[in-house]
């Protein structure tokens, strides 16, 4: 998502300039449609090869407000309509025209990694955003790369959706969270990032892994 670079973090709708939005769009939902198309084309010319393109979805795919991302969520949200439509058309074809027969196949899945502790989530959020959600959902870039590379490598066929945050997780961190009063493991109970001794931080509290 662009929202966080172009946009310097959260900000109110009202406050973005045209040039902003029409950047987030640009990016996360126009180029994405260009550049799904394309790796259609060139998978679908390579001999006896299954090619998968995964688009990764975010904040507001579900349907939950995102304030002061307006943009950025509902160009996030238009992704899963994208890839059940390129399902539904890569394997049953578009009525009224006749279906293609192609050297290779071309599978589209939707790949949500959830609340990550990166620049996007963390630029100028709040002690109280720190506090929850993003003390209890959100995980290390490592931690939702360990998950998600498995489930991604065992895909087969169309349409799957990849997700960290399952219902089944969200749920566990919930029981862990509010039921055994279990605490946070990188935000303390002042909405601060709790940083490992031997570990270097950027200023907003991103833990810097090269």
């Amino acid at each position: 998502g662009v929202e966080g670079p172009i946009n310097g973090g959260r900000r109110p709708f009202t406050e973005l300039s045209t040039n902003v939005i029409e950047a987030v769009v640009k990016v996360n939902l126009i180029g994405v449609l260009l550049c799904t198309q394309e790796a259609i084309k060139l998978m679908h010319e390579q001999e006896g090869v299954e090619g998968h393109i995964f688009n990764t979805v975010g904040s507001g795919v579900k349907g939950g407000g995102t304030p002061g991302y307006v943009t950025y969520g509902a160009t996030k949200r238009g992704l899963p309509q994208m890839t059940d439509s390129l399902v539904k058309e890569l394997s049953e074809g578009v009525q009224g025209y006749d279906k293609k027969s192609t050297k290779g196949v071309a599978n589209c899945h939707t790949l949500s990694p959830g609340m990550v502790f990166t620049d996007l989530l963390l630029n100028d959020s709040t002690k109280e955003l720190r506090k929850f959600p993003f003390g209890v959902l959100a995980a290390q870039p490592e931690e939702v790369a360990q998950d998600l590379v498995p489930k991604i490598l065992a895909v087969n066929g169309q349409g799957a959706k990849v997700e960290f945050l399952t219902t089944d997780r969200v749920l566990q961190k919930f029981f862990e969270r509010f039921v055994l009063q279990q605490k946070s493991e990188y935000i303390d109970d002042d909405g601060n990032v709790i940083k490992m001794p031997g570990a270097q931080y950027a200023d907003n509290g991103v833990r810097m892994l090269y």
